[in-house]
């Protein structure tokens, strides 16, 4: 099943737009305005969430752009191990190590409020798609 290609063109808007929604909003503690909690339940339910959601739209923006069910399943796998390098480590310096704000804790707090990962996805699926017409 092939999607029309304006589906394809909403899919891919309505991804962006929860983009920009998450990056706008992210100092919004959904938690604490939910019914509360810890500030450590805070932090790490924002995190987590923030991590899950950009990546998940990132899915959908890779399925929009290709229509490829085994980039789609790899991306799912790329963000998977990406909770397991990098948001688990994160969340464990940041709770173990609070005032340690080095370069780790620096590059990892990148990784998890950004969806890097997946955004390398996108050039290499294109370079992939590109070699496998010749």
């Amino acid at each position: 099943m092939n999607p029309t290609k304006s589906l394809r063109v909403f899919i891919g808007i309505l991804c962006v737009a929860g983009l920009c929604c998450t990056f706008l909003f992210q100092h919004a503690a959904f938690l604490k305005i939910a019914g509360g909690g810890s500030d450590v339940r805070i932090f790490l339910a924002n995190k987590a969430i923030r991590y899950i959601l950009n990546d998940l739209l990132m899915i959908g923006l890779i399925y929009a752009l290709f229509v490829k069910r085994n980039f789609v399943i790899f991306a799912f796998y790329v963000q998977v191990i990406g909770v397991v390098l990098f948001l688990l480590p994160y969340f464990i310096l940041k709770l173990n190590f609070p005032t340690y704000n080095g370069p780790l804790v620096s590059y990892l707090h990148r990784l998890i409020v950004n969806p890097l990962l997946m955004l390398i996805l996108i050039p290499a699926f294109f370079i992939q798609e590109r070699q496998a017409a010749k």
